[in-house]
């Protein structure tokens, strides 16, 4: 039957718009595609390149020399020196166990401590060696550090039966001066784990030294300079491409530190510290500390502290020594001359003395009878020297350091009073000096009493703690501040060690101006009573009497402190600066526990720097 024509299909045809549509997106997507082929061959062709390339190039990094640091004369207290030193590269070790064997022969050691070495790398430990290949494929882990040229020389010759162990050469801290100023220079070691996590968004590498105390851990930023090495090329798997050769990335050396200090007073510092510790010491075991300080800037010019310890120790590994440093009972990685707090006997009498005349609670011309004591609100407060000094004025009580003197200006100060001052001398804050562990020293409050001792404080306390007695406590660099503040008409600077960074090349980069802490609050007369006073501590009825330098006058107050409620040993003080009229260098002296009084031991030792710093006869 034939359809009517109404219901013929009519044949299916593309829609023209379609069509044009189609190949409208194809011509779009072709274009695009060109684009993004120019675009990554021929614009960013270089730098994918590049980034392709280092996808298979890997550093096995060899640390930069470490900046040098310089007294301000130049001298070179701390540098770099090359050195041998065997590292390996984990993954092209092909016999770990023969390897190591090998090594410890020619090294002449155990095996042991290399196997400790390798297996606890940047302070983690690895189950075994394939733990360290995982962890660590390039490495290098150095066993062994600063070989001698013999060594050397012998495994040379074995190195090619020793796949993955290299001989190198490599910077090495060096202290030309070895135990000479360590606790203010510091000392470096090996990064760790945690110190790893801390500070590599700042760019430093699992490999790297780093400081570890001193200006070397203050300055490490500057000092550490950029890493370079060999370069490696790898394969898909990570695999060392053996005959792949690529030229070595040169490293760059660290900053230059120039510091306040005078290294020729360093010297004598130390030298003086030590011999005057000896002297006293006998069958014990004595510690102390020594800070130089330009009163005008702040600017440290020495600083020691006794029993001290060699930093090359701890750049060339010598775990021997190392842990005699770490369980010594002497403590010879205490820095005494920031961290130390005790109380300061008489030297602080220069900051009642200056209170009291600035408060107006006595003039400096004004007689007083000074019985040998006073009484403290119900507590008679008794000198050592019995009766006192009888009818006298400030400047010969401070020259005397008369205790029934200042017993009666602590208590017509009050408590009040004198704590603010010996804030405002800088007393329990930090200094702000650019070297780790600084102790803040303490002065006690009624708070801290019921804290500490579970006691409200009492009103007689403040005669005690007037004459450096009592829960006061302040450190070797505090009271050298106090002393310069003195000296300088109240002015109490920051103190600084580096006074400049320059840069590899010698421009500077950076220049650190005198900073001044705050102005004192005491009065120029008060500060000039005060300086009167200790001008004549070498005077017949000062405290020094005896010790007067020939062409050097100078001026010092003496300390002596009581320990275990005046059952123990004494700690002695002396505060000095010289010469009098203009002084050039401000001194404390520490020795803590020495017995004997600030005059017998720590005043000569201050005596003897000064002699040899000034070139006068002793």
């Amino acid at each position: 039957m034939t359809r009517p024509p109404s219901e013929t299909r009519k044949p299916w045809r593309l829609p023209a718009w379609r069509l044009v549509a189609f190949c409208a997106f194809v011509a779009l997507a072709l274009v695009a595609l060109l684009a993004r082929l120019v675009e990554v061959q021929l614009v960013d062709g270089a730098r994918y390149r590049a980034a392709a390339q280092a996808n298979q190039v890997r550093l096995i990094p060899v640390a930069a020399p470490r900046g040098v640091i310089l007294d301000r004369h130049g001298t070179i207290i701390a540098r770099s020196r090359p050195a041998f030193v065997v590292a390996v590269i984990p993954s092209e070790v092909t016999d770990a166990g023969r390897e190591i064997a090998m090594l410890a022969g020619i090294l002449g050691v155990d095996a042991r401590p290399l196997w400790y070495r390798l297996l606890h790398h940047r302070g983690l430990s690895y189950a075994d060696f394939d733990a360290v290949v995982a962890a660590e494929p390039y490495g290098p882990v150095i066993l062994a550090t600063d070989l001698p040229v013999a060594t050397v020389a012998k495994l040379s010759e074995v190195l090619t039966d020793l796949p993955g162990v290299d001989l190198e050469v490599q910077p090495m801290r060096d202290y030309p001066h070895g135990a000479a100023a360590s606790h203010l220079v510091g000392y470096v070691g090996a990064i760790t784990q945690e110190e790893y996590q801390r500070l590599k968004y700042e760019g430093y590498s699992p490999n790297d030294v780093v400081g570890k105390d001193g200006l070397e851990y203050s300055y490490d930023r500057y000092l550490r300079g950029t890493p370079g090495g060999e370069r490696v090329v790898v394969d898909a798997t990570g695999a060392v491409v053996p005959n792949a050769k690529l030229a070595a990335k040169a490293a760059v050396p660290g900053d230059t530190l120039v510091t306040s200090i005078d290294w020729r007073l360093q010297q004598i510092a130390e030298e003086a510290l030590a011999a005057g510790i000896r002297s006293f010491a006998h069958d014990r075991r004595l510690s102390g500390a020594v800070v130089a300080e330009d009163p005008w800037t702040g600017g440290i010019m020495a600083l020691a502290s006794y029993p001290n310890y060699n930093p090359n120790d701890f750049a060339a590994n010598r775990w021997k020594r190392i842990a005699y440093y770490l369980s010594d009972p002497s403590q010879p990685l205490f820095d005494r001359a920031i961290a130390a707090a005790t109380p300061t006997g008489s030297t602080f009498k220069m900051v009642t003395g200056s209170a009291a005349l600035t408060e107006r609670v006595v003039s400096v011309d004004q007689v007083v009878d000074d019985t040998g004591g006073w009484n403290c609100g119900g507590y008679y407060a008794q000198d050592i020297a019995a009766g006192g000094l009888g009818d006298t004025t400030f400047v010969p009580a401070l020259a005397a350091s008369s205790d029934g003197y200042f017993y009666r200006l602590s208590w017509w100060l009050g408590n009040a009073r004198l704590r603010r001052y010996a804030l405002a001398f800088g007393l329990d804050a930090k200094t702000g000096i650019d070297l780790p562990g600084e102790n803040e020293g303490n002065w006690p409050t009624n708070a801290w009493e019921l804290r500490a001792f579970g006691v409200p404080m009492e009103p007689s306390e403040v005669c005690f703690l007037g004459i450096g007695q009592g829960a006061m406590q302040a450190t070797p660099l505090q009271m050298v501040n106090v002393a310069s503040a003195v000296i300088n008409g109240g002015t109490l600077y920051r103190p600084q060690v580096v006074r400049e960074i320059r840069s590899p090349q010698g421009s500077a980069i950076v220049r650190f101006a005198p900073r001044v802490i705050r102005r004192v609050p005491v009065t120029a007369a008060a500060l000039a009573a005060v300086r009167a006073g200790m001008a004549r501590v070498t005077d017949p009825g000062g405290t020094a009497y005896g010790l007067a330098i020939a062409g050097l006058p100078f001026s010092g107050k003496t300390g002596t402190v009581e320990t275990q409620n005046g059952t123990g040993p004494n700690t002695t003080w002396f505060v000095a600066w010289a010469p009098t009229a203009l002084p050039k260098v401000a001194l404390a002296v520490f020795v803590d526990r020495s017995g004997g009084y600030g005059a017998t031991v720590a005043a000569p030792i201050a005596r003897d720097i000064l002699v040899r710093y000034f070139n006068k006869k002793s």
